[in-house]
């Protein structure tokens, strides 16, 4: 008997394990199958994002919780940091769609409180069109659930509804703010998704959205509206944020309007009304402005502490913090703040820098326009101011057909070929060991003009004048060297793109300077080929590839032996994070010695790879990246770099190890800040 129950007990078990498996693998298998019809319908639809234009009406109404002196230097909320507590702020915009990932928003109609109506907290634009079907909701930030590449980062859970639709609950498999958690209503028969709820954190604000998508025929991947309430917090500061959004609006307002502030016309094309909290605002609003025209009217005497505190803290204020921007009919402007952290960068070879960049456009026509967008900088290890003036005329912006001259002081450069040659011609002379002699200040000014022959070929051609001066002119006089060097150079580029932007770009350059020319001392031709290619990965990763040859076919000195595609970098302009195709810890010098080069750069970019497995710090881990880099120099052992990287909301950091063939030289670190780079 005891044995006949052991037996029966075991079978017992045995059998409610298979149950359970099987109820397991049914579960799975059914989650499964409601997942694979979302993604087919987005890829049955995709073709709805094709050119789709949409009238926007947006909504913003700010609480200002709390509130210290920090919020004055925060980008964008600086007009937030003064009584009143609450505003409202109103837009009406036309969006386009040019592809499933790309689009334009143009502001016609603008109406709140905020002071000057300037914008805050423009991260919140990303809310106003979330693209749920995509790899990510915000611009290549927070992973969506509803996406094939990302089903591998959440888990899901589906409940049966009687109306044919289905809830699909989802949660994040990782704890980190490029993922989600929520749930969405599903149609079951076609995997449509009719109404989606979000709960997740992006770039310091912790939010909940409710998104309806729309029914209408050809719109279905398109919202209807979307409702949001948000919480910023950040060293005390908190502010709340209620936001909606209602797209397809009726009323279609001509292109002619652009950019106006008009409460009485956004009166009559708003789609919804008002409520009462949004009304008390703008009537509050009104009554302070009331009051403070009465009082300047019957005030007529000057004061003092009202002039200096519109100089020191509205203007002189506001300039350090926020950018500075305007619109003139055909003319804008744009000046970056001139306290901003985002450019601010260190690395162990070349020290502290910052610098600021100004944006200028005329526009007189819809196919031609005027750039000018210089960039100035400060080295704090060299102690030396560099600029970068790019003035570009576009012509034919369709064939990619522009004119641009460019006057920059460059970087320093460096030629231990002066050391060599003044050794070579005093050697009882003293020690030059501690002299400056290598360091030459490089000035420049480059013209050129590039026109698109075909969809595949760039062809650009130009000159190129560099004026280069000691650092120590009167060492250079002393032993009979001179102090200046310049060149007279035309150029020719070519940028070969044959598999139409989906393989690598290719580039030729060619530079031959001419002695005597314009007060050219230098003569040589110099080749140049370089191949790169981003090679987007699903799932927002990227492979950056970068390979290229350089050297000169003839030359009449050593002194400098400077090259486009390889060279010290003070004020780099970017490719992707600006590390990327760049050698960190390579001295300087070493750019400029060698006749020839031969170098490969590359480098991987993942959001939650490695790090973001680590128990709370992995949280906050939003990219990382692995970097290998190699250059082959003449007289020179082959150098590589290694280098591991991650970016988050506050910061990026990288730290590099370099070796001469397989022997260990130097570590070193670089980060640049994040902080408030979408604000």
């Amino acid at each position: 008997m005891k044995r006949f129950l052991v037996s029966y007990t075991r079978t017992m078990l045995a059998g409610i394990l298979l149950c359970m498996s099987v109820s397991i693998v049914a579960k799975e298998k059914e989650d499964s199958l409601i997942l694979d019809k979302i993604f087919k319908y987005r890829d049955d639809n995709i073709s709805e994002f094709q050119s789709l234009e949409d009238n926007i009406y947006t909504k913003y109404r700010f609480n200002v919780e709390e509130r210290n002196f920090g919020l004055w230097l925060i980008p964008t909320t600086y007009v937030l940091a003064k009584d009143p507590r609450e505003y409202i702020r109103e837009a009406y915009s036309k969006l386009t769609f040019n592809d499933v990932h790309n689009f334009d928003i143009k502001s016609q109609v603008l109406s709140g409180t905020i002071r000057k109506n300037r914008r805050a907290m423009p991260t919140l634009i990303d809310y106003m069109t979330p693209n749920i079907y995509d790899v990510s909701f915000y611009e290549g930030h927070v992973l969506s659930p509803f996406n094939r590449w990302n089903r591998r980062f959440y888990h899901y859970t589906q409940i049966r509804l009687m109306n044919g639709a289905t809830r699909l609950d989802f949660r994040p498999k990782l704890y980190n703010t490029q993922l989600l958690n929520g749930y969405a209503v599903i149609e079951t028969e076609t995997g449509r998704i009719l109404r989606t709820v979000l709960n997740g954190e992006f770039d310091m604000i912790t939010f909940r959205t409710e998104i309806t998508q729309s029914e209408e025929e050809g719109r279905t991947l398109m919202p209807a509206k979307c409702n949001t309430a948000a919480t910023f917090r950040f060293l005390g500061n908190r502010i709340s944020v209620l936001f909606n959004a209602f797209y397809n609006c009726p009323t279609d307002l001509p292109d002619s309007i652009g950019y106006i502030t008009d409460r009485e016309m956004m009166d009559s094309i708003r789609p919804v009304p008002l409520n009462r909290l949004d009304r008390a605002i703008y009537e509050a609003y009104d009554k302070q402005q009331e009051a403070a025209a009465q009082a300047a009217a019957a005030d007529t005497l000057p004061h003092k502490t009202n002039i200096w505190k519109k100089i020191f803290w509205d203007s002189i204020g506001e300039t350090l913090v926020t950018p500075i921007s305007a619109e003139a009919g055909n003319t804008t402007f744009r000046l970056s703040p001139i306290i901003n952290p985002l450019y601010v960068s260190y690395s162990g070879s070349r020290g502290w820098r910052y610098k600021m960049k100004l944006r200028i456009r005329f526009t007189f026509s819809e196919h031609r326009y005027l750039n000018i967008e210089p960039s100035i900088g400060y080295n704090f290890k060299q102690h030396q101011v560099y600029y970068d003036v790019p003035i570009q005329m576009i012509y034919n912006p369709k064939r990619n057909g522009y004119a641009e001259v460019i006057y920059a002081n460059g970087n320093r450069i460096s030629t231990p070929a002066v050391m060599e040659a003044i050794s070579k011609a005093h050697q009882d002379t003293i020690n030059l060991e501690n002299l400056d002699l290598t360091e030459f200040r490089d000035n420049y000014v480059r013209l050129f003009n590039n026109i698109m022959v075909f969809d595949w070929l760039d062809i650009e051609t130009g000159l190129i004048l560099h004026q280069r001066k000691a650092i120590n002119p009167e060492v250079m006089h002393y032993y009979n060297m001179p102090d200046e060097y310049r060149s007279f150079a035309p150029t020719l580029g070519i940028k070969l793109s044959p598999w139409l932007k989906k393989g690598p770009l290719l580039a030729i350059d060619w530079e031959h300077s001419f002695k005597g020319v314009n007060g050219s001392n230098l003569s040589y031709d110099r080749w140049e080929f370089d191949a790169q290619w981003k090679y987007p990965i699903p799932g927002l990763r990227l492979l950056n590839m970068r390979a290229g040859v350089g050297f000169f076919a003839s030359k009449t000195s050593d002194i400098f032996l400077d090259y486009s595609n390889f060279r010290d970098e003070n004020l780099p302009q970017g490719w992707n994070d600006d590390w990327s195709g760049n050698f960190q810890l390579l001295s300087s010098q070493e750019y400029n010695v060698s006749d020839y080069y031969v170098r490969a750069n590359v480098s991987y970019e993942s959001p939650l790879m490695l790090s973001t497995w680590i128990p709370y710090l992995g949280k906050y881990i939003e990219k990382e990246r692995f970097y290998v880099s190699g250059v082959l120099l003449e007289r020179s052992r082959p150098y590589f770099e290694l280098g591991y990287g991650f970016s988050n909301r506050y910061i990026s950091v990288g730290a590099f190890a370099s070796f001469r063939n397989t022997k260990f030289e130097k570590f070193g670190m670089k980060f640049d800040f994040e902080l408030f780079k979408r604000w």
